[in-house]
């Protein structure tokens, strides 16, 4: 089974993104996929950083794809489109119109491509897509049920922050009172999100420019066997500020039974300060749920 970094959903600054990239190319992950998939209006990396990036991690014997961003609203996103397609790498479709834009080019589906049965997927291989990652909210049967209707490469979200509502207005800037033209790159003082509680203090999103992610992240850490035998190819990380590197290593060892489900879990409470984790959508149930594995088995709730 084959370890994913995601792109990175932040926006973080440049000598944040190089540190973080560089540890990245010694680990132990096989595929990085790298690229503006929120606001093209970051300007962390440029599309010079991205090549420069992507040469590097290709040196250190990682697979990169290129990330497009989920919403094609306007000349801004096709010119940042256009010029990730002309560097020698394969991409990741968020939107479905860069499928008309890749012509020639080996493109995967991202999670963000409402993929929600198998009917759909055989529609985006019939336009050439060999790799699929399923949406985040698609339950564990659905996914199954694509595969074996299929044989579709697939890929899931095992863990991270879960991007959850994509607008082109900037949620960020609204809470600051701003409208998207007085943007000056606001969402990088929060390199995680602005966290957002309820009035009894439950925490629910993380605020992220045009992005609204789960405060609470994913883990299915504990389901890698499950995940395996539904056909599942790739397990996808999505990046945090800190303890990537780390939380890359240990779902490596869970992957080749170097860890126990149990002990594997474990590391990730420790590394993440006891951290509350999710995995409800997997199960069929409410994303914001955490269902104990000892009991739950795929197919059975």
């Amino acid at each position: 089974m084959e370890l994913t970094l995601g792109p990175a959903l932040f926006n973080w600054k440049k000598e944040e993104f190089l540190r973080f990239y560089q540890s990245v190319a010694d680990s132990p992950v096989d595929t990085v996929y790298i690229g503006e998939v929120i606001c093209t209006k970051r300007r962390g990396l440029s599309v010079r950083d991205i090549e420069e990036i992507a040469d590097a991690l290709s040196k250190k014997g990682k697979k990169v794809i290129l990330s497009t961003p989920a919403i094609v609203a306007g000349r801004e996103e096709l010119d940042y489109i256009e010029a990730i397609l002309a560097l020698p790498y394969p991409v990741e479709a968020n939107d479905m119109s860069v499928l008309n834009l890749a012509e020639g080019k080996e493109v995967v589906a991202g999670p963000h491509i409402e993929v929600y049965n198998h009917v759909a997927v055989e529609f985006l291989m019939g336009c050439g897509v060999k790799r699929i990652t399923f949406p985040v909210e698609l339950p564990a049967e659905t996914v199954r049920d694509c595969i074996e209707k299929t044989s579709i490469f697939g890929e899931i979200v095992a863990h991270g922050k879960l991007p959850l509502a994509f607008s082109w207005r900037c949620y960020t800037l609204r809470a600051e009172g701003l409208k998207r033209k007085d943007c000056r790159n606001q969402c990088s003082q929060w390199p995680e999100g602005m966290e957002i509680k309820t009035l009894n203090g439950e925490r629910v999103f993380n605020i992220n420019g045009t992005s609204i992610l789960s405060a609470k992240p994913l883990s299915l850490v504990e389901l890698i066997c499950q995940i395996r035998a539904m056909g599942i190819k790739a397990l996808r990380i999505y990046p945090h500020h800190s303890h990537t590197p780390h939380t890359l290593r240990i779902y490596k060892d869970a992957i080749e039974g170097n860890l126990s489900p149990e002990e594997a879990m474990a590391e990730l409470r420790d590394l993440y300060g006891g951290e509350e984790f999710v995995n409800g959508w997997f199960f069929g149930g409410a994303g914001k749920d955490y269902h104990n594995t000892k009991i739950q088995e795929v197919g059975q709730w």
